[in-house]
């Protein structure tokens, strides 16, 4: 029988596994760049260097192989795209971190990495992540069906529409080809974190 644990403890307890988390993230950030370093990597004898560094509005972006890292307020973030390389998508609604924060974020679409993007950059944020659909014929899964009343981010491919980013009440849709629906996922996050 599992005891019963206060609304604070609650608390208490996932305030120390993000700590935790966000430790763990920093040192395998170290113990990463250290072993990079200590293979010959970017020491200039003869290795080939694959980190590269941008600073953008005041926050570095650091490359190893195909991740780019980088910290917000205390938290850090993996995208595959850095903002320079997003900043012609276009993002037609104001949003902010608020908006999500401690809340259920539901994903529609079938590109899995581009859901995981967005995923890995708000999940400790968000109440919960879960897949849903926008109506119930259309739904092949046992996903629950939700509307626009709840947060849900739907990337979709375009029909008769330009590639972007918009809202519509809580959804906010990804418009873009499959090939590009990771891109416009990070775009979504960097306007998200305010960057």
């Amino acid at each position: 029988m599992k005891s019963i644990i206060t609304k604070k403890e609650q608390e208490k307890k996932t305030q120390r596994n993000q700590i935790m988390i966000g430790i763990i993230l920093i040192g395998l950030m170290l113990l990463s760049t250290a072993g990079y370093a200590l293979s010959g990597g970017g020491d200039g004898s003869g290795g080939t260097s694959t980190t590269q560094k941008i600073d953008y509005n005041g926050i570095s972006f650091v490359k190893n192989s195909e991740i780019w890292q980088f910290e917000k307020n205390g938290n850090v973030f993996t995208t595959r795209f850095n903002p320079q390389e997003t900043q012609e998508i276009k993002v037609l609604s104001y949003l902010k971190l608020e908006d999500y924060n401690s809340k259920p974020l539901y994903f529609v679409g079938s590109n899995d990495e581009a859901i995981y993007e967005l995923n890995r950059g708000l999940n400790d944020k968000v109440l919960r992540v879960q897949k849903a659909c926008l109506s119930e014929k259309d739904c092949k899964d046992n996903f629950p069906v939700k509307d626009c009343n709840e947060n849900i981010i739907i990337i979709q491919e375009p029909q008769n529409e330009s590639e972007n980013i918009y809202r519509t009440n809580n959804c906010v849709f990804i418009v873009a080809n499959s090939t590009e629906q990771v891109k416009y996922s990070d775009a979504l996050l960097f306007k998200i974190l305010g960057i």
